[in-house]
């Protein structure tokens, strides 16, 4: 948990720091400036100080992301780029046979992609050519030279990242893009 703590302030001294600390919140994100007034012992003078104060987390209890959902026109077109080339596993155990349309569940790591035989809403022309200006799926891979001769063998386009780090990006048979990062 993270406590607010004005220690550091060389107009304090440690006594009237320990007796400014602010109790720790059950639930803490991503903090934001604030200003504060604080009035010090010493004195009573007041000074405007720039603090981080923890921003409420919602109680909901995010846990991690489970899986992405991926619309294909062709399933079995889709398996041979994500099962047989990508070397994704399907996952036996989630259902294929009790949604209105075709699909299936492959892991990623803990996590799954759920391809969905449905019609895509998004146009497939006019998308960027870079991956990465587009939205797309992130996949977390371990050596990004290995993959792009994967993908120079199958004939499979793809751009590099533009910052430079060991990314490459590409698009699936439907025009989906994805990102693979080497971590």
């Amino acid at each position: 948990m993270a406590t607010r703590c004005i220690a550091s302030l060389p107009l304090l001294s440690a006594s009237s720091a320990a007796a400014a600390r602010v109790q720790p919140l059950p639930y803490v994100a991503a903090p934001r400036r604030v200003r504060i007034r604080l009035s010090v012992a010493t004195g009573g003078e007041q000074q405007l100080i720039t603090a981080q104060e923890p921003a409420q987390e919602p109680d909901y209890g995010v846990v991690s992301l489970h899986h992405v959902g991926i619309l294909c026109e062709n399933l079995e077109r889709s398996m041979a780029f994500y099962k047989d080339l990508l070397g994704l596993k399907v996952n036996p155990a989630r259902p294929t046979d009790k949604l209105p349309y075709r699909g299936a569940w492959l892991w990623v790591g803990s996590e799954m992609i759920h391809l969905m035989e449905l019609p895509n809403p998004d146009p497939l022309t006019g998308r960027p050519e870079h991956g990465g200006r587009d939205r797309h799926t992130c996949i977390a891979i371990k050596d990004v030279l290995k993959l792009k001769e994967i993908f120079d063998k199958a004939g499979i386009s793809y751009t590099l990242s533009k910052s430079g780090r060991p990314a490459i990006f590409a698009r699936d048979p439907d025009g989906n893009a994805l990102e693979f990062t080497q971590v």
